[in-house]
């Protein structure tokens, strides 16, 4: 154990092990969509790709040594940022004929929630069912009633980057982790198709970096707000508890009786409510066990699953400090959703339809660890 806490302690290493992921889980974007078109050969789509990240990377080592990072250009880089967020969510005016069909499964989803229909038995134009929980849609009914469920990206890169802003508070830091999301094309991706996906992460992030920020002392300060948070958040996608448990399963085990207790009621309560909104509707229980979010949402082996959840609870009482909570959220939810592509590859799947989005679930992890990472750096004086 302590020469896995040691590697994860590796500045350098991890460096490398964070970026190669980063590389990785949008190299995969650049492989399954630059197939589908002919202006630009696929590997002359990968060379100039992996240069673009060599140079990222080069940045990260020379470039930033020489450049004054000042607030003026955090700033100007997370406005224009924005605005270009926001110019992405307009792109596409015919979604139908691109065949892309997550934005009609969200304002269904939410238009039958809304008015008290049961989600899961219904099918999109593609033939696909829902798979929302009920705190992601809770998440995006307020861009639902804006008009346009693609603002929840722009939302989602604001949160992401004022939360990099409040917790490094060095500028090279700041820039480079919010530079890393804006230019992720999986992030660009979900912006352009009104997608949700990573939005569940990027919320998941910042609670546990603002959480840590403002509680550093005691996890549980704040047990009953902490409660409903988590029934919220728990509910967007199944895969987050897995950074929650590193985050917080030794400090619940740890705190006080009163605590617990107040802590399981606040988190029950919220869930149930939440979950008692999408399956009431169904027609009986029978129903909601042939239709349900988890169907769709637990894809991966159940053993699989299972061994990841236990690693993450055995690894929970080992953590010593935030940074190796990322950098294991980030491994570890990599690894899992890179085990569910391998699977498909093993059933005989057509590569045209893996899910390589699911290892974008562990981008906004990585991102963070690579900010805390460049932090030690600049603290120890290398950069």
């Amino acid at each position: 154990m302590n020469k896995i806490l040691d590697f994860i302690e590796n500045t350098q290493m991890m460096k490398y092990v964070m970026f190669s992921m980063y590389v990785i889980i949008n190299l995969l974007f650049v492989v399954k969509y630059g197939v589908k078109q002919d202006l630009i050969p696929t590997y002359i789509l990968i060379i100039l790709f992996i240069l673009s990240q060599i140079f990222i990377l080069i940045g990260y080592d020379y470039f930033l040594k020489k450049i004054k990072i000042s607030n003026t250009l955090v700033y100007s880089t997370l406005f224009l940022s924005t605005v270009f967020y926001i110019f992405l969510c307009h792109i596409i005016k015919d979604p139908y004929q691109l065949k892309i069909d997550r934005w009609q499964t969200i304002e269904y989803s939410l238009n039958y929630w809304i008015h008290g229909e049961y989600i899961y038995d219904t099918k999109n134009f593609m033939g696909n069912v829902s798979s929302y929980l009920p705190g992601q849609l809770l998440f995006l009914v307020g861009f639902y009633l804006l008009g346009n469920v693609g603002y929840i990206q722009v939302a989602s890169l604001l949160l992401f980057s004022c939360a990099i802003i409040w917790s490094f508070k060095n500028n090279t830091v700041r820039f480079y982790g919010i530079v890393l999301l804006t230019i992720s094309l999986s992030f660009l991706y979900e912006a352009v198709c009104k997608s949700d996906f990573i939005s569940s992460f990027i919320i998941t992030t910042v609670f546990i970096l603002l959480w840590h920020k403002k509680f550093e002392g005691n996890y549980f300060e704040k047990s009953v707000l902490l409660g409903f948070i988590l029934g919220v958040i728990c509910l967007t996608r199944s895969v987050v508890v897995i950074p929650l448990i590193l985050f917080l399963f030794r400090p619940f085990w740890e705190a006080a009786w009163k605590q617990k207790i107040k802590f399981i009621a606040s988190f029950s309560l919220t869930a149930g409510i939440l979950l008692a909104s999408v399956l009431l509707p169904a027609e009986n229980f029978e129903f909601i066990l042939k239709h349900n979010p988890l169907k769709m949402q637990g894809q991966s082996n159940i053993f699989v699953v299972v061994f990841f959840l236990l690693l993450s609870v055995f690894f929970s009482f080992y953590i010593k400090n935030i940074k190796q909570v990322f950098n294991l959220s980030a491994i570890i939810i990599f690894c899992l959703m890179g085990d569910h592509i391998l699977e498909q590859l093993i059933k005989g799947y057509d590569s045209k339809f893996l899910n390589i989005t699911y290892l974008a679930a562990a981008l906004p992890f990585c991102i963070i660890s690579y900010c805390f990472l460049l932090k030690s750096n600049i603290e120890d004086g290398k950069i």
